[in-house]
């Protein structure tokens, strides 16, 4: 028999949570049953629709189109960003969706084109438990990207280097396993390498610099496919890629020995991913006490939580924008091409006071000012009206777990608290007596500091 502390840690790092109802099921399964099914999950999943692909109907996009889509994008986009987070909070392929929001930072895009942004989404969602070679070559050739780190210019004879050095020193290779020379040459190969006017990739064999290039130490008539197999040849990229796995799913400390490990699995599975999480999350140092409990949840795993565990709703879709704005991380919208820091960056005074106070905000018992952090001018909303910051959280799942037997307000805090908090050995707070409802209870808990992290 599973855990109960360890089910809630897995589904808390591989997703977003496990909903109340399944908590007791759960632990009849071992851990390798458990991770098999949320691969199992993850194999039907939905793409994002919000809008229809205008690409479909073969037009060319001329500037007059242009100009109007950016003028539309920032609406468009705060759609996209509310249909992201209803897809996060209700789809059974959580892991996938949990890897596609990894992966949406990991190559972090910002462009005024909805559907372009909508595209690669989809694009990471498909590829987010495949193959990182794949993914890389398809990242590569996205329009967003191309659009994003200006490989659009990038031509015979006046190469632009930015895709080719973010290529190596924050998706593959960190920084200090290249050359400038390097950047160079890599940087010839991806020549030509443009977004036509249908809005889809376009290889523009004029604009492609086909003389010899040496790149890291290997001489031929490169292009863009070659550079990335070169670079996959290079042991620090699975090290690069599995110490950014190893902050994101177990602890902010890099625990190298256990990284080579990881790196090697990688390695050895020619960058199938499957392979690789399923390892980290089947393994004894996975579930170590002094992992549980040891990240942040980012603004977006707070508000998914929230929303997938007791149904967050908010009076209007603005004051969920708002909320990510006040926390600091608003979907399709990162702070440039490096993505979220992450962990600690998320917390200060302002933002910890506001994470405590969620709870209360929600239930109209704290009018807490959600002060805007400092985000892109096109993440913003203008509105006209301010409207209440008020919202819905619903506890009856939860409450039908208590025994029959647990009766008084103090006792139902202890056994709650022992189910949310599982993933620390924490003890409760005292209980308070002026909390005189159930809502009362788990409010509370949502409250502390503590829930902060996972």
């Amino acid at each position: 028999m599973t855990k109960t502390p360890d089910i809630h840690h897995l589904y808390s790092r591989a997703g977003f949570g496990l909903h109340p109802r399944y908590w007791a099921n759960r632990e009849a399964l071992s851990i390798q049953e458990l991770v098999d099914q949320l691969f199992i999950d993850s194999l039907k999943f939905k793409s994002l629709q919000r809008f229809e692909d205008i690409r479909e109907k073969k037009e060319d996009v001329g500037g007059l189109k242009v100009l109007k889509m950016i003028l539309k994008s920032r609406k468009d986009l705060q759609e996209l960003n509310l249909s992201w987070l209803d897809h996060m909070s209700t789809t059974g392929a959580q892991l996938r969706e949990k890897m596609t929001f990894f992966w949406h930072n990991h190559f972090a895009t910002q462009v005024p084109f909805p559907v372009l942004m909508q595209a690669q989404n989809n694009m990471l969602r498909t590829h987010a438990l495949g193959n990182f070679k794949t993914l890389l070559e398809q990242i590569a050739m996205d329009p967003a990207m191309i659009i994003y780190l200006n490989n659009q210019q990038n031509k015979k004879n006046a190469p632009n280097e930015n895709f080719a050095r973010e290529l190596m020193e924050l998706f593959t290779m960190g920084r200090g396993n290249y050359t400038e020379q390097d950047i160079k040459e890599s940087a010839r190969a991806f020549t030509g390498w443009h977004v036509g006017k249908d809005g889809y990739f376009k290889f523009e064999e004029k604009q492609h610099d086909d003389g010899q290039k040496t790149f890291l130490g290997q001489t031929g008539n490169w292009n863009g496919q070659d550079i990335i197999r070169i670079i996959l040849e290079q042991p620090t990229t699975t090290l690069f890629i599995s110490k950014k796995l190893y902050r994101y799913f177990i602890h902010p400390t890099i625990d190298q020995a256990f990284v080579n490990e990881m790196a090697q699995v990688f390695r050895m599975n020619n960058y199938e991913i499957e392979p690789l999480l399923k390892f980290i999350f089947t393994s004894k140092h996975f579930y170590r006490n002094d992992k549980k409990g040891s990240l942040i949840k980012s603004p977006v795993e707070l508000i998914v939580s929230y929303k997938r565990l007791f149904g967050l709703r908010l009076n209007t879709p603005e004051n969920m924008i708002k909320l990510q704005r006040g926390l600091g991380q608003v979907l399709f919208f990162p702070p440039n091409v490096a993505g979220w820091p992450g962990n600690q960056a998320w917390i200060d005074s302002t933002s910890l006071l506001l994470r405590m106070n969620l709870p209360y905000i929600f239930l109209g018992r704290d009018n807490f000012d959600l002060k805007e952090k400092e985000l892109p001018e096109s993440a913003l909303i203008k509105n006209k009206e301010k409207k209440p910051f008020l919202g819905t959280l619903h506890f009856d799942e939860l409450q039908k777990l208590i025994p029959a037997n647990i009766q008084s307000r103090e006792e139902q805090y202890q056994y709650v608290f022992n189910m949310m908090m599982s993933h620390t050995e924490l003890v409760a707070p005292p209980y308070d007596p002026r909390w005189t409802k159930f809502s009362d209870v788990v409010t509370a808990i949502l409250s502390l500091p503590e829930y902060q992290l996972h």
